[in-house]
């Protein structure tokens, strides 16, 4: 039970006390403040108080009195002059932010009583959020402006009448020692009829119905509630109460820690990051950690104070010993004695105590990224977590009730709009450290199949429309994947691996997509066998990451290999074998190898055409693929019909702005530029670039080949200014999700070299080249044709510079010279 003061003394008593303990006269001290000594004297007759705080605390520090003597004198400069006071608990000199819900609170409880006779008001929120801080500096703040103010702690039926007994005493009702105690409630009930302009703060109201049970039906007054209820019916209005932000939460650390005095600024805390860096430094990473919960951050404030260890300590002990430091609350903590862990561990348990599925549920949020988990995963994928939760997550209703209960104490909170629940860090963290490791393997295993059964795979032509559903998943899938690491190993495993993989490789996050290939190609090979049709589709994508990145010699025994299952398994007729064989044709083009990917491509495209019903759109891509096959080769007439073949299939198939449909668009832009048809390539390239940045975001790679294109347009028409931005925004875009050494960027090196000659910056311009050249050399061979291209003009360049530095002419113009009359790299 939490302890409660009262401090009956008068700020002049403890004022006048305080100066002749220190042998002080009202003169000496008015001097030292600098003040008359009538000020000093009217303020110990209690004629008036000081004006500020901050005169008090000078009072306090002049005095020598310590931090519970200077409270008291605080409290008792606030409160003299109230008619009628009972708050149990001193002020909180630590008490940090919260401004614009002080003042919401202010607009709600004292502007607003103008037009209506009582006006609730409830603060609700997770358990340690700063309800009762709120309210507490509240009635400090605003006691002269109520004719009353009165505190009654609602956890309990015995509490309520405890403290109702109290008011009466502070009242001097009449009967107030009454053995009979509804009388006495009831002379208060009275009081509050027959009174105005009042404050009466309920705090921690478990049972909602104790309000009207105790409170007369007719009242004049301000009602502040503090409850972890959410709804509230017509009770009162509420406000939801969310973690402190990171500034505000860092003051209060270092307030409360003591590193910093309680009356420091945020202009003093950054000040810190330059005196003591390592301070200020944890007391961030601490708050972030601590999910800005205000009981959490006081309670290691308290800590370190107490144990003087520092903030980088205890940080690496929160990091290492967290389930035992959030048990600890410290010493001197009257206002909220109960620690973190056991605050959480008690409403979790009253929570589970309505609906069986409600421990379940929180369990699993607990193994997840708390601050978007998606309810379809508890919907759809409900069959893989348990018979409890499967039995909840088909039924709307019922679903519904528990994360009703589940958000009651505030323990989750859910945003309808976006179907998505959330969940404090620190109460995942207090469910987390509770589970037998066996509980725990048993739970992550359920979410990565619930998981699996709602995370999309990403086919060709359809990956669009799943993104959005990906993107929501993906944090969740990633984490879980990764608290598997050590655990079982599964299908389930290799299967969201696998899709996970498959979506961050179309989102060109190469890096992170390649160990979730390898590792699903691992697990199936294990579970499945080194010939199963699914280790061949592990197998194609890793090959198509490698190839999308230009590692070709990586890419092609995959390839080959890939081909080979599903050719024993299909047999060489069959629909789905065009994939492979378009792959194993895609990674030949790319290296010139053009005989070798022509039969390839055409033997895809005949297998796609025999199953035209089953999955149109892939018809598209043999046919793009043989028409930018025939445009390498300079066989225009071939294949322009090509690109506009597989122009009209995905349109079709797709729509008119789906990204697969700007690959054919800027196919035929550089097909029509190529032959001089420059005002059609242009419209084509713009076409492109739109579909690609309004569908695939500003720096997507199908973004850059469109700039890329335009660049070139804008270079032979004489545009170079308009042209040279465009090639720097397109090697920007590719040296960021290709790197620096990759053919494509290579390709944007090529023919920003040519712009720079036609300006005559040779020096740029054979830098350029030679950086142009070794990317190719490296990636695709001195028999690329491309590498056999950017050699010419590197050659041509650097005969140009020298030609112009021993004083000859140099043509602006390289059309007339056979490798710059190649138009692009």
């Amino acid at each position: 039970m939490e302890t409660r003061q009262t401090f009956p003394c008068s700020f002049g008593e403890l004022l006048k006390t305080s100066r002749k303990r220190q042998h002080l006269t009202q003169k000496d001290l008015a001097q030292q403040l600098g003040v008359h000594t009538n000020t000093v004297s009217s303020w110990e007759l209690g004629t008036y108080l000081p004006a500020t705080r901050g005169l008090v605390l000078e009072l306090a520090r002049l005095l020598v009195l310590n931090e519970p003597e200077t409270r008291q004198l605080l409290e008792a400069s606030l409160t003299a002059l109230s008619p009628h006071w009972y708050v149990p608990f001193p002020r909180n000199p630590f008490f940090t932010g919260r401004e614009e819900i002080l003042e919401a609170l202010y607009s709600h409880l004292h502007a607003e009583q103008m037009v209506a006779l009582t006006q609730s008001y409830a603060l609700h929120g997770l358990g340690g959020i700063g309800k009762t801080q709120l309210a507490l500096e509240y009635a400090y703040r605003h006691a002269l402006e109520h004719s009353a103010v009165f505190w009654i702690g609602a956890e309990t039926i015995e509490h309520i009448v405890s403290d109702l007994l109290r008011i009466a005493g502070v009242l001097q009702l009449p009967g107030r020692d009454d053995k009979d105690q509804q009388q006495v409630v009831e002379a208060v009930q009275l009081w509050l009829t027959t009174h105005s302009q009042w404050l009466l703060i309920w705090d921690n109201l478990e049972d909602l119905a104790m309000l009207e049970r105790f409170l007369p039906s007719a009242r004049q007054g301000a009602i502040l509630i503090t409850t972890r209820h959410q709804a509230l019916g017509t009770l009162a209005r509420g406000m939801d109460l969310f973690p402190m932000e990171r500034e505000e939460g860092m003051l209060f650390l270092l307030r409360r820690a003591k590193v910093l005095e309680p009356e420091a600024t945020s202009e003093q805390m950054h000040q810190l990051a330059v005196r003591m860096p390592p301070q200020y430094a944890a007391a961030a990473d601490l708050v972030s950690a601590m999910g800005g919960l205000p009981l959490a951050i006081d309670q290691a404030g308290a800590y370190i104070e107490e144990t003087q260890c520092g903030l980088p300590a205890y940080l690496e002990l929160f990091r290492t010993r967290r389930a035992i430091l959030l048990q600890q609350r410290g010493d001197g903590s009257r206002d909220h004695p109960a620690s973190v862990s056991a605050t959480f561990t008690l409403a979790i348990a009253a929570t589970a105590q309505r609906h069986p599925a409600v421990r379940d549920l929180l369990q699993v949020c607990a193994l997840l990224q708390p601050d978007a988990i998606p309810e379809e995963l508890f919907r759809q994928g409900a069959e893989h977590l348990g018979t409890t939760l499967e039995a909840v997550g088909r039924d709307a209703l019922d679903w519904d009730r528990v994360v009703a209960v589940s958000c009651s104490y505030s323990l989750l909170r859910r945003q309808p709009e976006e179907q998505m629940l959330s969940m404090h860090r620190l109460v995942q963290a207090i469910l987390l450290d509770a589970m037998t490791e066996t509980e725990r393997e048993t739970w992550t295993r359920r979410a990565i199949g619930a998981l699996d059964a709602v995370f999309p795979e990403v086919r060709p032509a359809t990956e669009y429309a799943a993104w959005k559903q990906c993107e929501r998943l993906l944090p969740q899938a990633l984490l879980c994947l990764h608290r598997v690491e050590a655990t079982e190993e599964s299908l389930a495993v290799a299967s969201l691996a696998y899709k996970t993989a498959q979506y961050l490789r179309e989102r060109e996050r190469y890096a992170e997509a390649e160990p979730l290939f390898q590792r699903a190609l691992h697990l199936r090979e294990q579970a499945l066998g080194l010939d199963h049709p699914d280790v061949a589709f592990s197998l194609n994508y890793l090959a198509v990451l490698y190839w999308e990145q230009g590692r070709y010699a990586e890419a092609e025994p995959l390839d080959q290999r890939a081909l080979r299952i599903w050719e024993q398994a299909l047999g060489p007729d069959h629909p789905d074998l065009a994939r492979p064989l378009n792959n194993m044709a895609v990674l030949y083009l790319e290296q010139g190898r053009y005989a070798e990917a022509e039969p390839l491509f055409q033997q895809a495209l005949r297998l796609r055409e025999q199953a035209l019903d089953s999955d149109y759109p892939l018809l598209a891509y043999p046919l793009h693929g043989l028409a930018e096959l025939y445009f390498e080769q300079g066989r225009y007439a071939e294949a322009e019909p090509l690109f506009r073949q597989a122009l009209r299939v995905w349109e079709q198939a797709l729509g008119p702005d789906h990204p697969q449909v700007a690959e054919p668009l800027n196919g035929l832009a550089e097909l029509s530029f190529r032959q001089g048809k420059y005002a059609e390539a242009e419209l084509l390239f713009q076409r492109a670039l739109r579909n690609s940045e309004q569908s695939q975001g500003l720096e997507h790679l199908n973004v850059a080949t469109s700039l890329n294109g335009l660049a070139n347009l804008f270079r032979e028409q004489g545009k170079y200014t308009e042209a040279k931005s465009l090639f720097q925004q397109a090697l920007s875009i590719r040296e960021k999700h290709l790197g620096q050494r990759h053919p494509e960027t290579a390709r944007t090196l090529h023919d920003l070299a040519i712009l720079c000659q036609k300006q005559n910056n040779l020096s740029e311009a054979v830098s350029l080249a030679e950086r142009a050249l070794k990317i190719r050399l490296e990636s695709l061979g001195d028999a690329h044709p491309k590498a056999i291209a950017t050699r010419v003009l590197y050659v041509q360049l650097v005969q140009f510079r020298e030609s112009d530095e021993e004083g000859g002419s140099c043509p602006r113009d390289p059309g007339s010279h056979r490798a710059a009359s190649a138009g692009t790299g």
